[in-house]
């Protein structure tokens, strides 16, 4: 199992950010490496609906996402199932003065060669996601989100 963690701060309000983060859609926008993301239940609440993404880069190329908390303005945490491995992704949203201070939180599950190979890609899986996050500042800071 690997863990990591990455925080930064958008200078925009908590609630804004929340909203576009918890559109799930839009990780096509600022993760360079999502291709696409639908939903595929039709559920009433969030919390436990499914999504299914397509990568187009990666070590794994479809998963199975499920969200699994959901605290507005706050925290939003999904598992996500591969084929290749599992992680649990949560976002941490704490409004401040000069904005919101964005906490990225990272489990990645996995066994055998492939959990070698992901103890030994850690940093550099850490390094993509900041990245991934520093976009989805740049569109806030830029001020260039558009709600879907």
């Amino acid at each position: 199992m690997a863990r990591f963690s990455n925080t930064l701060m958008i200078s925009s309000d908590a609630k804004d950010v929340f909203q576009y983060l918890a559109k799930m859609e839009n990780f096509t926008i600022w993760n360079y490496a999502v291709q696409q993301i639908k939903k595929v239940n039709s559920n009433e609440g969030i919390i436990g609906s499914k999504y299914h993404l397509l990568r187009g880069t990666g070590l794994q190329s479809f998963e199975e996402i499920v969200i699994t908390e959901y605290v507005p303005n706050e925290r939003l945490t999904f598992e996500a199932s591969g084929n290749i491995f599992s992680y649990t992704m949560t976002y941490e949203l704490e409004q401040q003065s000069q904005g919101t201070l964005l906490t990225n939180k990272a489990k990645i599950i996995s066994s055998g060669m492939t959990g070698i190979m992901i103890g030994v890609m850690q940093n550099n899986i850490k390094k993509a996601v900041n990245e991934n996050l520093h976009v989805l500042k740049n569109i806030f800071d830029n001020g260039k989100f558009v709600f879907v």
